[in-house]
């Protein structure tokens, strides 16, 4: 049973393949709004084509979902029963450089843009670079403020550290993280410390209006696949206790239906012949038996009740810091 009817929860960052059943699961879960990944190192014509192939998924099953694009449209979705998709790119690549794709791309619904996915790009570093040269000083800086500009909401969870710090600063407007832990709770995951945000990351995006998503995926927990609800809790209060509650979601990160050689693409795309390890399980299986799956949702929601939370302060993180970031945030600047 849904613990907070009148709200509505969000899982921050999803990339599932668009078929009915896993929309399903989030339904279930009682979401009703989920940021999907339609692009990572796609070009534009690419990005466009992915944007289609989602808008026509949508269309068959509206029933299910429809795409949304503001606050009001996400409520007025959710409030129907359906879940609000919110597109969003784990990179700027389809914008290739380009600094009028920006504008393009959030007319077609575009609404959250990561940065960087783990590599150099024009704009800065990602995670993987030995060194991080922070936010380009030409079109790294006029990419923020156009992003600022447009009603794009910038997000951090790949970049490198003093990428991520830049461009909270150099932001005009609340930036995320809509998928990381902190660096300093976890330890050492299955992907390395360095593709979770630290705390200072995180205070930092906190100070300037900003939200981060903590993700329940097992490569990026202190426990992995043996975690439990508890350990999950635990780690929200920690980094309540350092950012505050008013800026902490969830972004699930929960990829049901890929097909076993996306994992290369999208951590090497078409610049290497590297190829995931095997150790690693296909996104959206191996994960801890609590939440197996976004059919289990609302299960951080009880579990942040049992752990002390207010009713107030679980809905916040289940779903209405997301809310407020997203109303906010997707609107143009001086709209």
């Amino acid at each position: 049973m849904d613990p907070f009817p009148d709200q509505v929860a969000i899982d921050a960052l999803c990339i599932p393949a668009p078929e009915r059943r896993f929309l399903e699961r989030w339904q279930q879960g009682g979401v009703g709004c989920i940021h999907v990944t339609v692009a990572v190192w796609e070009n534009m014509r690419e990005a466009v084509a992915n944007l289609h192939r989602w808008r026509r998924f949508l269309d068959a099953n509206a029933d299910l979902a429809a795409s949304a694009a503001s606050g009001a449209e996400i409520r007025r979705i959710a409030a129907e029963g359906r879940i609000a998709v919110v597109f969003g790119f784990q990179n700027t690549a389809p914008c290739e450089h380009d600094i009028e794709l920006f504008g393009t791309f959030r007319r077609l619904g575009v609404c959250i843009m990561q940065l960087t996915y783990n590599l150099q790009n024009f704009i800065g570093s990602g995670y993987w670079e030995e060194r991080d040269g922070g936010i380009s000083s030409r079109f790294g800086r006029l990419a923020i403020a156009e992003m600022n500009r447009q009603g794009i909401v910038i997000d951090l969870s790949h970049c490198g550290d003093r990428t991520t710090l830049e461009a909270i600063d150099l932001s005009a407007r609340p930036v995320t993280i809509t998928h990381s832990n902190p660096r300093e709770h976890v330890g050492s995951p299955t992907f390395g410390a360095g593709r979770l945000r630290s705390v200072e990351a995180m205070q930092r995006c906190a100070a300037r209006g900003g939200v981060v998503g903590l993700s329940p995926n097992p490569h990026m927990t202190r426990e992995k696949e043996a975690g439990t609800r508890e350990d999950f809790c635990d780690m929200v209060a920690w980094l309540a206790d350092r950012i505050g509650i008013a800026h902490i979601g969830i972004g699930t990160d929960y990829a049901p239906g890929q097909p076993s050689w996306i994992r290369d693409y999208w951590r090497y795309g078409y610049w290497s012949r590297e190829t995931v390890t095997a150790a690693i399980a296909p996104p959206g299986e191996g994960w801890p038996a609590w939440f197996a799956s976004p059919a289990q949702f609302q299960a951080i929601g009880e579990g942040l009740l049992a752990r002390g939370f207010s009713a107030a302060e679980a809905a916040q993180v289940m779903g209405g810091n997301f809310l407020r970031l997203f109303t906010e945030g997707f609107e143009p600047a001086g709209a």
